[in-house]
């Protein structure tokens, strides 16, 4: 079966982070498309340093990456946690795959673990400059055609047997900022989580200078399981005044040094905390930027008149090994587009701990869902009794059954329970589930709406008693 690797979304994301740049000053609004599902951020250059703020769907979810090309550190911001990665040369090791899986759930709990000996990942690149040239966006763009080939031994921790290409086109949009690439966090990532090892990257061939700035370019990945392919594009352009604390890490942040679980990287324990600014603030400031500069929590408070929905997430029983992470940001977009806020919840069970969260995150709903049944094609599909009545689907494509619960805050019977909802999808598994979270959002919008516009019960017409019958 062909599904989405857990790690390909963010994969797309470490892409457009270490794509070459060299400008300073600017505003760039850029779009990326994976599959079909697009996703937008916000560039903001400095001097040597660079700020991304991404936006995953819905006004729940994204991210901010700093990269500090003088400090040679990329810092990802993530609510109040901050993960700093040293940017190396071309040969490193990956980090302790046993801490990286406590990264999610508490970075204050990673403990130092013993490095024991892994493997080699070799990445060999090229890159081809076809002598196009074209004007984009004000520019002179370069048409250039990269490709990298990325090979584990059979004793690393991380397996990857990958093939990646990329066509694009890059200008030169100033001089004042230049990174290089670092193609390591591409290899690193794809281990088993818990195992102690280090695995050492040495990277190959040519075309690791400077591209210039990708204004469009699709990157397609090769894998065994699948192809993928995702597209980026400028779409604006602008000169701006820019703070200096913008692209420093936020006050307060739970630091994670990824470089102290670098086989033989130094520690940046002298580097964690935010260098205090020197030039004064400007007037301007990007408004993202300002909300994600402060310790502020990871949910922002509601606004008045919105409707917010708490996603928990997603219980797998399908047996698939679902990217469960990716399709929860997914299913909070799918939410967005009826014009409702939808907001991640970590409590899972029990009941009262997910409504507690709910709760302090302002919520008006908890939605669960569960993704009970994958069928590849030409399988038989799901069985017929499962397939909620009207609803055909195409046997030649994957199919996929969800089932959904929402509650309202303050009700203990939930207004929608166990609700099957199966749709289908071509090229991939991910496809025909993501497909059920369209009819889940359409669900979900119309409880909404049916809740702040209730019925009112149809009328009884009383029909008079007959008067009995005079006796003749």
């Amino acid at each position: 079966m062909h599904s989405l690797p857990r790690n390909f979304l963010a994969l797309a994301i470490i892409l457009s982070v270490f794509s070459p740049t060299a400008f300073a000053d600017l505003k760039i609004k850029t779009r990326t498309t994976v599959m079909g599902h697009s996703s937008e951020s916000t560039v903001y250059i400095k001097g040597a340093r660079e700020r991304r703020d991404m936006s995953f769907g819905g006004r729940g979810g994204g991210a901010v990456s700093i990269t500090q090309c003088d400090q040679k550190r990329m810092i990802t911001i993530t609510g109040d946690r901050c993960m700093v990665m040293a940017m190396g040369g071309g040969e490193t090791s990956c980090p302790d795959m046993s801490a990286m899986g406590k990264m999610g759930r508490n970075m204050d709990s990673a403990e130092p673990t013993a490095p024991h000996k892994g493997g080699v990942i070799t990445i060999t690149r090229n890159s081809t400059d076809t002598g196009e040239r074209q004007e984009m966006m004000g520019y002179k763009a370069r048409h250039i055609k990269t490709s990298m080939v990325m090979e584990s031994s059979p004793d690393a921790c991380n397996q990857s047997h990958m093939k990646m290409e990329t066509d694009g086109w890059y200008a030169d949009l100033s001089a004042s900022f230049s990174c290089g690439d670092d193609v390591r966090s591409l290899a690193c990532g794809m281990g088993r989580q818990g195992e102690r090892c280090h695995d050492r990257i040495v990277v190959k061939g040519g075309g690791s200078g400077s591209l210039g700035y990708p204004l469009k370019q699709t990157t397609t990945m090769s894998t065994d399981q699948g192809t993928f392919a995702t597209t980026t594009e400028v779409l604006e352009i602008t000169t701006a005044t820019l703070d200096a604390p913008l692209f420093e890490m936020p006050p307060g942040c739970k630091v994670m040094d990824m470089s102290a679980m670098m086989g033989g990287a130094p520690t940046m324990a002298t580097e964690m905390a935010p260098a205090p600014s020197t030039t004064p603030a400007k007037a301007e400031s990007p408004a993202p930027a300002k909300a994600a500069a402060s310790a502020a929590p990871a949910v922002a408070p509601k606004s008045a008149g919105v409707v917010r929905v708490g996603v928990v997430k997603l219980k797998d029983i399908s047996g698939q090994s679902l990217p469960t992470d990716s399709l929860r940001l997914n299913l909070m977009s799918e939410i967005g587009r009826h014009q409702l806020e939808a907001v991640p919840l970590d409590a899972e069970s029990p009941q009262q701990d997910v409504e507690s969260e709910a709760r302090a995150k302002e919520c008006d709903y908890i939605l669960y869902t569960t993704p009970n049944q994958v069928k590849d094609p030409g399988t038989g599909g799901l069985p017929a009794g499962s397939v909620p009545k009207g609803v055909v689907l195409d046997p030649a494509k994957y199919q996929a059954l969800t089932a959904v619960t929402l509650y309202k805050i303050g009700k203990p019977v939930p207004e929608i329970k166990d609700l099957p909802l199966a749709a289908d999808g071509g090229q991939f598994a991910v496809n025909a589930v993501m497909a059920t979270f369209a009819l889940e959002s359409d669900k979900v919008a119309q409880q909404v709406d049916d809740d702040a516009h209730p019925k009112a019960p149809p009328k009884t017409s009383k029909v008079p008693a007959k008067a009995p019958a005079k006796p003749k």
